[in-house]
């Protein structure tokens, strides 16, 4: 199987609009991009054909067909990890089996898979599972949503860490939401974050409130050898 898994340094970094982002950008290269979030929860569903508004988002993006099932195998109405939701609703657990049984249902219709994370790499799935054990076992090289704001030194070198224990190949560091005026702070991060974990950081993103996918897009066209992700 060949793609991306897509994480994050926490909840709200941005991994939805960078998921969608690379997949639009793939899409422009005529790669038939699946797209997949295994896990998600909100307070309500987003609509009739998709309870995720980030499936939403992410479908949209790769322009692909496939029903919200396999898109989204595990949805809770509650905004919190799977782990909690499921108990709180009383609703039957993730099951990281099928999960990954759908992930490969789905490799077997596209070229390429983008798959988004829940929240940071050790949100828990289960009462022995977390976002990293899928991960793991998915077997697909992740790439690390960080942002440039106080504390994602503590955030992003904790995610590194976590996914070297797991073994999980990082490929590379997005640094999301950078201001269009940073501090000096802020303009550093990158770089210290390059320095500190020995990973590359690939790009380089501005805030933007909207998260377009096609803007993002073509940020990321700019900025990333989309060539040597998509081979692996």
């Amino acid at each position: 199987m060949r793609g991306l898994f897509v994480t994050g340094t926490s909840t709200g970094v941005g991994k939805t609009a960078v998921a969608a982002g690379l997949a639009w950008a793939m899409r422009r290269k005529k790669v038939n991009v699946g797209v997949m979030k295994p896990f998600a929860t909100a307070n309500k569903a987003f609509s009739k054909k998709y309870r995720s508004q980030d499936i939403a988002l992410l479908a949209e993006a790769a322009g692909v067909g496939d029903p919200d099932s396999e898109l989204n195998p595990f949805f809770y109405s509650l905004a919190a990890s799977p782990l909690v939701a499921s108990q709180l609703r009383r609703e039957s657990p993730v099951s990281v089996e099928k999960a990954l049984q759908a992930l490969e249902n789905l490799a077997k219709k596209h070229d390429f898979m983008i798959v988004e994370g829940i929240g940071g790499i050790m949100v828990p799935l289960t009462e022995n599972e977390s976002v990293a054990d899928f991960a793991k076992r998915a077997g697909l090289p992740a790439v690390i949503v960080s942002t440039p704001m106080l504390g994602t030194l503590n955030h992003t070198l904790l995610t590194v860490m976590a996914c070297k224990e797991f073994g999980i190949n990082v490929r590379g560091i997005i640094v999301n939401k950078m201001p269009k005026k940073p501090s000096i702070v802020e303009q550093k991060a990158p770089k210290v974050i390059e320095r500190l974990t020995g990973i590359p950081v690939l790009s380089t993103l501005l805030f933007s409130k909207g998260g377009n996918h096609a803007a993002i897009g073509k940020a990321l066209e700019k900025t990333i050898d989309l060539d040597s992700l998509l081979s692996g």
